[in-house]
């Protein structure tokens, strides 16, 4: 917690100090009214930091700027600037721009509400609080401009990402309409920004030739004057006090100029057309002096003006006549009025620019939007759209590029769907035939490796399991063959015919398949009634024991076509490689031993017969 609290206060003051520097480094446009770029920062802090933040941060600004002086005018301004906006902001989102907007609104309504109603309130002339309403909802609508699009642009900076609590995405309209804005806005205000200075200049450079006037009238005076009237003048004689009088008068004519002349003492001599009882030469040992051009100087009632204090100002140029010191006096008033309403006409053409430009922004953002749009819906689950065999459709804008990009789109689409089900086609065909293919292949295996009526594996497979379990056994241990064939199976077919023997083998298989589940033994069919194990035990007790099993499970009694029957087997075993290293050694031994067990079963049965004869 101590440390989110230590970052908070460390950006606080990081943000402070850019601030300070923002106003500090203001761009002077005239009659001390400047452009200051720290609205734009406090404007951000509301998007960026939030309401609080913005406010904390502009109380501290203004204090500082009121108790250093760097801008003694309205410093407190931006506190409700900040507090108004940045509450519709918060409640009502947008932008900045939208509420700034409404914001000057608010002030062009309270203004004339001022002059309609209260105009006695306005302590100075109406041009000049004109000139500052409209310069400061100028200022204040540019600032919020470039505080939206730089909070727009910041958060694609990984650095700055963290600070932005709603970050949106950028559309290409929205781009291309802040290039369109600042490429009509941007060079305008530069525009504006030299032709102040250059009306400054014409300015200064008007009072400095109204200044070279009056040092010819002096010379040429001096020039006419002969040696008595020097005299004269330099005795302070009054006839020649009244003929000086007289021709700066005539110089002066009926403007508003004062020439003063004093004496050797420094006192007033010559005071020709008195204006007000105030401007007298006393009334500017106090004040400022700002030098324009050698001998000329603009006096001003404090040391940092402002427009209002500009137009209390006056030129003052200084020049000697003869011994005696003089100074043309001219009200810097007319002239900063004149200069006022005009630049109230630059900057009402350049709020027109701008929202000239916003409109345009908007439509081309609009335009492009929804084209982009339009594209973005058609392409988007192309796939999935395919699948579903939806119809591709484009709707025709108005931009040509886009047109031509829709409806080619449009035609891929719409191909690669009937070359999509046409390739489904060709798969279903495909897949269908696989499907033949695998189950022909599955009934070829089943026909090949097992038998069609008992469906244990036929001779075939036994041959393939016994030869892999040979070439193991080789390295290994032991194995058994068992060689199984019913007793009397001939007579089972005549009895019962072909079917009730062939239900009877597959009874048999069953309990071949079940007593394997539980054994170490896999059963094959050989042919007719002959059945073959092989058996993976190599100690020859377990086998007999296997084959005990197996036999009693075969003599199990078991109904066949509703006649219960009894079966008999006779079984001959064969171990490798005791027996044999090969199929054939193996089999027939086994084979062997299982027809002598036969044999000996036969001659069992005669012997049973003649006893019980």
């Amino acid at each position: 917690m101590r440390n989110r609290d230590y970052k908070l206060v460390s950006l606080f003051f990081f943000i402070l100090a850019l601030t300070v520097m923002a106003q500090y480094l203001s761009i002077p446009l005239i009659f001390g009214v400047t452009l200051s770029f720290s609205s734009i920062l406090y404007l951000a802090a509301i998007r960026i930091f939030g309401v609080r933040f913005a406010l904390l941060l502009v109380s501290v600004m203004s204090g500082i700027t009121y108790f250093t002086g760097m801008d003694n005018g309205f410093v407190f301004y931006s506190i409700i600037e900040v507090l108004l906006i940045g509450s519709l902001y918060v409640t009502k989102r947008k932008d900045l721009f939208t509420w700034s907007f409404a914001y000057s609104l608010l002030i062009f309504l309270v203004y004339s509400l001022i002059v309609l109603f209260y105009s006695d309130l306005l302590p100075h002339s109406r041009e000049l609080t004109d000139f500052l309403v409209v310069q400061s909802v100028t200022e204040i609508l540019f600032a919020a401009l470039v505080a939206d699009i730089v909070c727009d642009y910041l958060p694609l900076v990984p650095k700055f990402k963290k600070y932005f609590r709603h970050q949106h995405r950028l559309y290409f309209g929205q781009v291309i309409s802040h290039i369109l804005i600042f490429s009509a806005v941007l060079p305008l205000l530069i525009i504006i920004l030299v032709n102040t200075k250059e009306m400054e200049n014409d300015l200064y450079q008007l009072y400095h030739e109204e200044h070279q006037q009056l040092i010819e009238q002096v010379q040429y005076k001096i020039d006419e004057m002969d040696s008595t009237e020097i005299q004269n003048y330099d005795l302070n004689a009054i006839s020649e006090k009244a003929r000086i009088k007289e021709v700066f008068d005539h110089f002066i004519g009926h403007t508003n100029k004062r020439i003063f002349i004093l004496d050797k003492d420094n006192q007033l001599w010559v005071d020709a057309n008195q204006l007000t009882a105030k401007t007298n030469i006393e009334y500017f040992t106090t004040g400022f002096v700002k030098e324009i051009h050698t001998d000329g100087s603009i006096w001003l009632p404090i040391r940092t003006p402002t427009i209002f204090d500009w137009a209390q100002g006056y030129y003052i140029g200084e020049m000697n006549f003869l011994n005696k010191s003089t100074y043309l006096v001219i009200p810097t008033q007319s002239e900063v009025l004149e200069l006022t309403r005009n630049l109230i006409d630059y900057l009402l053409f350049a709020l027109f620019v701008l929202f000239v430009a916003l409109f345009f922004g908007m439509l081309v953002n609009r335009i492009l939007s929804n084209s982009l749009t339009r594209l973005t819906q058609m392409t988007s689950d192309l796939p999935e759209k395919m699948q579903r065999q939806e119809r591709f459709f484009w709707r025709d804008t108005s931009i040509f590029e886009f047109s031509k990009l829709g409806l080619n789109i449009e035609k891929v689409a719409n191909r690669l769907q009937s070359m999509f089900i046409e390739v489904r086609k060709k798969n279903e065909l495909l897949t269908a035939r696989t499907d033949q293919l695998m189950a022909s292949e599955a009934k070829l295996y089943q026909l090949a490796h097992f038998d069609t009526l008992t469906n244990l594996p036929n001779r075939h497979s036994f041959h393939t399991d016994l030869s892999e379990c040979l070439d193991r056994e080789i390295r290994e241990e032991r194995l058994a063959i068992i060689f199984i064939d019913l007793d009397k199976f001939k007579q089972v077919n005549d009895t019962l015919g072909h079917s009730g023997g062939d239900l009877l083998l597959k009874v048999l298989a069953k309990r071949l398949k079940e007593f394997q589940r539980s054994k170490p033994v896999i059963f094959y069919r050989l042919a007719g009634d002959e059945f073959v194990g092989i058996v993976e035990i190599a100690q020859n007790e377990e086998v007999d024991q296997l084959c005990e099993e197996l036999l009693s499970i075969i003599q199990q009694p078991l109904l066949i076509n509703q006649k219960e029957m009894l079966l008999s087997a006779s079984i001959g075993l064969s171990f490798f490689p005791d027996h044999g290293n090969t199929i054939d050694e193996l089999l027939h031994h086994a084979d062997t031993l299982m027809y002598e067990e036969k044999k000996l079963h036969h001659r069992t049965l005669e012997t049973a017969k003649k006893t019980d004869s």
